[in-house]
């Protein structure tokens, strides 16, 4: 085909929240700035389909004329991320997040986002909303947009990154983009498990093509989950409007025999532990036990009823959140009437957020040159546990990375791509289409993804790790190159474009499951049964996952400190999760 060249300054990759922002801002410094969406602009990727709640401290938000408890401070909400992090959280980037979101919100407000309400340290207002504001002025300020594009790799030269091949999806071709600076703003990787409560479409390309090229990722193994999400019906699969409801009116967890699955639980986590967003972790870990105890359901969960909740004040609830009981085009006005019967429903966690990724500094530069990073593709503000909007993240991570980008741009001359990276990475990508005998792209998907669900879930141990492991192992081994796809045309070839993120979602998985099995203790959204304490004597630090001559490697580095001081001392996991929900500040709100 035609050699297609794109020449740019910065090349952002990503089309949510973090990747408008910082293309925003890059482009305010004067330069070219191409974003690139695996989508539809502004509606694909997480950012879309957030709640949405932007998070800072309260004195701030009543400054910015917003109701807010002022007698909140930067050095609470500091307080409140760092421990509800397990301490595994770096505070330079902790700090940036508290000390740049009062402009960020400023912007957003000054940008027209309507905001529907207040509490004490959040706004809410709407994942839509959001990114309408931010393609609205992404376009006033010269960014150049392109949708439906795929960046499958990137390519270097003289040690830093130079470009990045993509694919548009709609007619098959490559692009050849060649820039001075990349941010890599492209989300989780939610495709990688089933079920998931996030978009499809978010299959880790750029974090592992980050990888590929050389640049760390980190805490891999620190994976939320979201608790009380539907695992049945299948048309309700992976609907977390169970956890919306439960958390505003509460609700009863039973096993399959009927008993309460808090019965027994310290009195804080079943209170704390259950009506604020710990509930994800701790919740979701409280489920798990119970399935594997072999207590669970037909598809591994637990019921969820209404309990001795009030059916007139959830029946109200639920309808202002789900008008006419639907909720994201989906009709659940049959579960409203097991609500009003007291009827359960199978319920259990299912990914929603990912702790760990591109190790960056407080400068949102990479370990390879020329290369950043923001958003939940990147490593650092959440530490092992995330509590705090990752919606304030996004935006004041990606207005630092574009910045910071669009100065190296600005200021180191880029070389040109490595002679033959484009047609070497095309040759790639083109191998599944003239592929024969080789295994189904979305049948080898669904396998692994079912083998995530149930081997890297919130409770993990040496035994199902380790065969996890060699599982995919086997399949990077033997399988994927090997891949075969029926429909051989490139236009609009969903089959192929499976194929080309298989790789990536094997890598992230390998590198989560020998984090996992790595770090030998149990810490924020991590719990190993074979290792059940956190222990802050050897494992206050950070796991990092580096290319080598023969795959990769895990190591560990100490955690970046600046205020807060970890403490000492091994601990039984609930205990330490006791612990730090009593360390939360008083504002009486729920972050």
């Amino acid at each position: 085909m035609t050699e297609t060249y794109h020449d740019t300054d910065v090349l952002v990759v990503g089309g949510g929240g973090a990747g408008f922002r910082a293309a925003i801002e890059a482009a305010r410094a004067g330069i070219r700035v191409t974003l690139v969406s695996k989508g539809p602009l502004a509606r694909s990727g997480a950012s879309p389909m957030a709640g949405a709640d932007f998070t800072l401290d309260g004195k701030s938000m009543n400054e910015l004329g917003r109701e807010g408890d002022v007698n909140d401070s930067k050095e609470k909400v500091f307080n409140d991320i760092v421990t509800q992090g397990w301490y595994l959280n770096n505070q330079k980037l902790v700090e940036q997040y508290i000390n740049t979101a009062k402009s960020q919100l400023s912007d957003l407000m000054d940008w027209g986002i309507d905001i529907t309400l207040s509490d004490e340290r959040a706004i809410f207002t709407s994942g839509i909303g959001i990114m309408d504001a931010l393609l609205k002025q992404a376009r006033t300020v010269g960014v150049e947009l392109l949708e439906d594009v795929s960046i499958l790799e990137l390519v270097t030269n003289d040690g830093r990154v130079t470009g990045a091949l993509g694919l548009d999806v709609r007619t098959g071709s490559f692009i050849r983009f060649r820039a001075g600076a990349i941010v890599i703003a492209s989300g989780g990787w939610h495709k990688a498990f089933w079920p998931n409560t996030g978009m499809r479409d978010l299959s880790g390309d750029g974090i592992a093509a980050a990888l590929r090229v050389g640049a760390d990722i980190g805490n891999m193994e620190f994976i939320t989950f979201c608790c009380n999400v539907f695992y049945a019906p299948p048309i309700w699969m992976g609907s977390i409007a169970p956890y919306i409801l439960s958390l505003i009116c509460g609700g009863r967890l039973s096993d399959r025999n009927g008993d309460d699955l808090l019965s027994g639980f310290d009195p804080v986590l079943q209170q704390k532990g259950v009506l604020t967003e710990w509930n994800k972790s701790f919740l979701s870990y409280v489920s798990a036990q119970a399935a594997r105890e072999g207590r669970g359901l037909e598809c591994g969960g637990v019921h969820y009823s209404r309990g001795d909740a009030d059916w007139g004040f959830m029946q109200m609830v639920g309808g202002l959140i789900f008008p006419n009981w639907k909720y994201k085009a989906i009709d659940f006005s049959a579960w409203a009437e097991k609500l009003e019967k007291n009827e359960p429903v199978e319920v259990g966690p299912a990914v929603e957020y990912f702790d760990g990724g591109i190790v960056v500094n407080e400068r949102f530069e990479t370990t390879m040159p020329g290369l950043y990073a923001a958003g939940e593709a990147a490593l650092g503000t959440f530490g092992a546990n995330r509590v705090f909007s990752a919606i304030t993240e996004m935006l004041v991570q990606g207005k630092d990375a574009g910045r910071f980008a669009a100065e190296f741009a600005g200021t180191e001359k880029s070389p040109d791509p490595r002679k033959n990276a484009f047609r070497e990475a095309e040759d790639r990508a083109c191998a599944p289409l003239s592929g024969t005998g080789g295994e189904s792209p979305p049948v080898v998907r669904r396998k692994i993804q079912e083998a995530a669900h149930s081997r890297l879930g919130p409770i993990r141990c040496d035994k199902e790790l380790t065969e996890f492991i060699d599982m995919l192992e086997d399949i990077q081994k033997n399988v994927l190159s090997n891949l075969s796809v029926s429909y051989t045309g490139r236009t609009y070839n969903k089959e192929w474009f499976d194929a080309l993120e298989l790789p990536n979602i094997v890598e992230l998985l390998l590198a989560s499951a020998r984090s996992a099995r790595f770090r030998t203790e149990s810490r924020g959204v991590h719990f190993r049964e074979d290792f059940p304490h956190t222990d802050n004597d050897s494992w206050l630090c950070e796991s990092i996952v580096s290319k080598s001559e023969d795959g990769t490697t895990v190591s560990s580095r100490p955690v970046t400190v600046t205020a807060m001081t970890p403490p000492v001392g091994k601990t039984p996991y609930l205990q330490m999760m006791k612990t730090l929900i009593e360390a939360h500040s008083d504002t009486g709100g729920k972050h």
